[in-house]
């Protein structure tokens, strides 16, 4: 999966410090990040532009080099241009592309925390941890982390699977969605399955668990059994299609780096 990045070492400590040439530069533009293309697509490096140091953020180190985002668009030329963030879905090695989705987790974040959501007045960097500070009424933010499960419904040898409505990506996945405030997480799969299915389920089972910088989100991976008629009743505000595919009719997403893919790859083999 996306942060299963070993031997590399992920360091989410606050620990800023002076960009050097050599670290990596994060520069985000909505949904699209700024990469460099020498055939295969990589992050570019601070020492790659004439840029002034001090308006740089410190975001994180993996394995010793350090991570630092830009809130400033930078130009496009055949080298360096922007790119949809599903592109970091292709950039190797594997802890680039994990740090290419959080940073762009934190850079939302950071949009998102201009000003304070109490009083008005612009946020500024809290000094000794990540966050955001109001000097104005002392309001301080952490970064935003969703919780949401995703749910492989088994009905025997037959696997529920689901297309998005709306949405670029066509692949299948399984049924997913975010917790509502009050509800356990075995509360949120019986209402979310029941929500775009219409069927009920027994023996929740915890899969795994996954950051998912994409959507800010923590990710929670469970397995379910069918309990009673596989009839099913389709949300058509959120999915285009809901249907029973033999485990082995699943499609083969081995190499994908998401959760989702993860646990259609493990009920194909006969694992889930």
């Amino acid at each position: 999966m996306l942060h299963d990045i070993a031997p590399a070492e992920y360091h989410v400590e606050y620990t800023p410090r002076p960009a050097k040439p050599d670290d990596f530069l994060m520069v985000y533009r909505k949904n699209e990040i700024y990469l460099r293309d020498d055939g295969e697509p990589t992050l570019p490096l601070v020492g790659d532009f004439a840029i002034d140091t001090g308006k740089l953020q410190y975001l994180f180190s993996i394995s010793g080099r350090d991570f630092f985002l830009l809130d400033e668009e930078l130009p496009e030329n055949e080298q360096y241009h922007y790119q949809n963030t599903r592109a970091l879905r292709q950039v190797q090695p594997l802890w680039m592309a994990f740090a290419g989705v959080t940073g762009y987790h934190l850079s939302v974040w950071y949009g998102r925390t201009r000003f304070c959501g109490a009083c008005g007045k612009p946020m500024q960097h809290k000094a000794d941890e990540r966050a955001m500070v109001c000097p104005e009424c002392g309001n301080i933010r952490y970064p935003d982390m969703s919780v949401a499960i995703i749910v492989g419904v088994r009905n025997g040898e037959k696997i529920l699977l689901t297309r998005y409505r709306g949405r670029g990506f066509r692949d299948y996945a399984l049924i997913a969605g975010f917790c509502e405030i009050g509800e356990s997480l075995e509360a949120t799969v019986r209402r979310e399955v029941m929500e775009e299915a219409g069927v009920k389920i027994k023996n929740i089972q915890y899969y795994d668990n996954q950051p998912w910088g994409y959507s800010q989100s923590l990710l929670v991976g469970f397995f379910a059994d069918l309990d009673g008629d596989d009839t099913i009743t389709l949300d058509e505000n959120e999915l285009s299609e809901a249907v029973w595919v033999e485990r082995a009719e699943v499609q083969d997403r081995s190499q994908d780096i998401s959760m989702t893919a993860k646990m259609m790859d493990a009920f194909r083999r006969g694992l889930m």
